[in-house]
């Protein structure tokens, strides 16, 4: 391996015990946008094309050296992070980020919402030692593996038995026999309601942040707010996981004014801290105190 960024990680990489994987594939994820933006030459003037070719060199060169280095699984929980730290870091190294000429003008690109709330290795584990609740036959959509994308896909965020339903193409009866074994097996939390106002989500064991705490916290920062978007602002704090998010990134909360007056709720009720600024584009953090320690 050539460059600093790798010899660090080779070296961090062979000690136990060391910092826990996600930090220091961050951290790697960092090193090399920083090594592409310095060394490559020939990237595109247009700062959205150049953003774009970097990430395609960052993966490659991920690819080329972590192979025999990590396990596959590892690497996909790498790339399945890639855009959100690309997003965070890239703007902070390179040239034509928003402390170039034109940032006060044009503002950030929002970057895709912010996905890092769940701890993965639990929920594989978990998928993992739970095979028997599953279907056995192999032609059977409702596998380990597709459970576990659909739960990523949520990110802790409350799922309806509709929602269920529609995404393993099964009939109501049978959705509804699966989530109550889900949730008597200790993978799924419910909301304790009935008929169209009931809602799932996965158990608070398996998310970085304390979500039972944090939606009640949300909730009573949120008290002027309908509770549909109290809950919406609960699950997008419950989605970052702690990592850093761009406020811009909160469109669906409403309009700039109403998103704006949300997040300054939450900074007042010491939910979240603004980490970086320019002009009136924000990046902001969950404080740590909302997270879960990392043992379990």
């Amino acid at each position: 391996m050539e460059g600093l960024c790798w010899s660090v990680f080779q070296e961090v990489s062979s000690r136990r015990p060391g910092p826990p994987e996600g930090d220091l594939d961050r951290l790697l994820v960092a090193g090399v946008i920083m090594e592409v933006v310095l060394k490559k030459t020939g990237l595109p003037d247009a700062p959205q094309a150049r953003r774009r070719q970097v990430k395609t060199l960052v993966l490659d060169t991920l690819l080329t050296h972590l192979a025999g280095w990590i396990t596959l699984d590892r690497f996909r929980v790498l790339v399945r992070h890639l855009d959100q730290w690309v997003a965070y870091y890239y703007p902070l190294i390179s040239p034509d980020g928003f402390l170039g000429a034109d940032a006060h003008e044009t503002g950030p690109t929002p970057a895709p919402l912010t996905r890092a709330g769940l701890r993965e290795d639990l929920l594989d584990r978990w998928l993992h030692r739970h095979q028997g609740m599953l279907p056995r036959r192999p032609h059977r959509k409702f596998t380990g593996e597709k459970l576990g994308e659909f739960l990523r896909e949520t990110q802790g965020s409350w799922f309806r038995l509709k929602d269920f339903e529609q995404y393993f193409h099964f009939d109501r009866k049978t959705a509804w026999e699966y989530l109550r074994k889900l949730h008597l097996a200790g993978l799924l939390t419910h909301n304790q309601k009935r008929s169209s106002a009931a809602r799932y989500s996965l158990a608070p064991t398996f998310l970085k942040v304390r979500a039972d705490t944090l939606r009640v916290r949300v909730s009573l920062a949120l008290t002027d707010f309908s509770p549909n978007l109290s809950a919406q602002a609960a699950d997008c704090l419950i989605a970052t996981g702690g990592e850093p998010f761009w406020a811009e990134q909160w469109g669906a909360l409403g309009p700039v004014t109403c998103r704006q007056e949300i997040l300054a709720r939450l900074e007042a009720a010491s939910l979240l801290e603004i980490v970086w600024q320019s002009g009136p584009s924000k990046m902001c953090r969950l404080l740590p105190q909302w997270l879960q320690d990392n043992e379990g």
